[in-house]
């Protein structure tokens, strides 16, 4: 996974599948970025998210709670993935951009 901070925003490049398998990891990942980053508002690009599952939202969710009120956008999310934010409502948490 990549990260890159730039101008108070913290981007993640989420990729591949998020599921039960790689949760974990990416949670943790993505918590020493914050880490070394605590300011920055969190972007989650998701172009190479192909999949994501109840135990990748729970990631998601975690950081939209820690965000304490700041936006917290996801962008570049596919068809798949947005059918999957829209059901279970994390549209209404989150900023979600869909692919152009």
């Amino acid at each position: 996974m990549k990260f890159d901070s730039n101008n108070g925003v913290l981007t993640v490049y989420l990729e591949g599948d998020l599921d039960a398998q790689n949760a974990s990891s990416v949670q943790a990942e993505i918590e020493a970025a914050k880490n070394a980053h605590p300011d920055d508002n969190i972007l989650f690009d998701a172009e190479n998210l192909r999949y994501i599952s109840s135990a990748g939202l729970r990631v998601l969710l975690k950081f939209v709670r820690a965000a304490k009120g700041k936006e917290v956008v996801i962008q570049n999310v596919s068809r798949d993935v947005y059918d999957v934010l829209e059901l279970t409502r994390f549209v209404d948490l989150m900023t979600v951009k869909k692919i152009a």
